[in-house]
């Protein structure tokens, strides 16, 4: 019989928390998000605290957490504070060590797009930019930010509206939906593990 081991947060340091959190929750998508400062600077930073909240009307969500080292507000929470917009990029196998150079702590006003070499593109309807590596760009405005704490590691959840989907016509297979053998979406695991999407096995939901 296996030895259960008990974690109280409460009297857990929230890095152990934050470590086996993210052992636990996997896979988890990673949203790289694109926003910009009051200057029109652009930013772009990866979340792997990511998912869908609604679909009609389409919303998604992302948690940027306050710094571990500094316990201030991430250059993406700030701004989309101040801009109220942003889009969210899919990481992909062919951009991801790409997605992997946003996440350097560069000092704030520096590009994210300019030191990963990642591309930036003009959106429709926010003034974020698009990455036009990624073959999935969605284009959103807040909703919503709720704060979880105001120490390092305290989670604020972003929820946006999609107001534009981007994505290369040559994901879709003949039924119209997105393959995801032609995406190869990564994703996180725990420590600095990343996961590959290419095996995948069927499983109808019951009628």
């Amino acid at each position: 019989m296996n030895q259960k081991i008990t974690i109280d947060p409460e009297t857990t340091s929230w890095i152990e928390v934050y470590h086996r959190m993210t052992e636990i929750v996997i896979p988890r998508p990673i949203a790289v998000v694109s926003t910009v400062d009051a200057q029109g600077r652009p930013n772009l930073a990866p979340f792997s605290f990511y998912t869908v909240v609604s679909s009609n009307p389409p919303h998604i969500a992302f948690s940027p957490h306050l710094s571990g080292r500094t316990g201030e507000k991430k250059d993406t929470l700030r701004n989309i504070e101040v801009i109220g917009e942003f889009v969210v990029a899919s990481a992909t196998e062919l951009i991801a060590e790409k997605v992997n150079a946003c996440a350097a702590p560069l000092p704030t006003g520096d590009s994210e797009f300019t030191h990963s070499g990642l591309t930036p593109e003009p959106a429709e309807t926010v003034t974020p930019f698009l990455v036009k590596e990624s073959p999935i760009n969605l284009e959103c405005k807040l909703v919503e930010i709720r704060a979880y704490g105001d120490q390092g590691g305290a989670g604020h959840l972003v929820v946006g509206r999609i107001n534009r989907i981007h994505l290369n016509a040559d994901l879709l297979n003949d039924e119209g939906h997105i393959r995801s053998e032609a995406l190869q979406a990564v994703g996180r695991m725990g420590t600095n593990l990343w996961v590959k999407t290419r095996e995948t096995f069927p499983m109808p939901r019951p009628e």
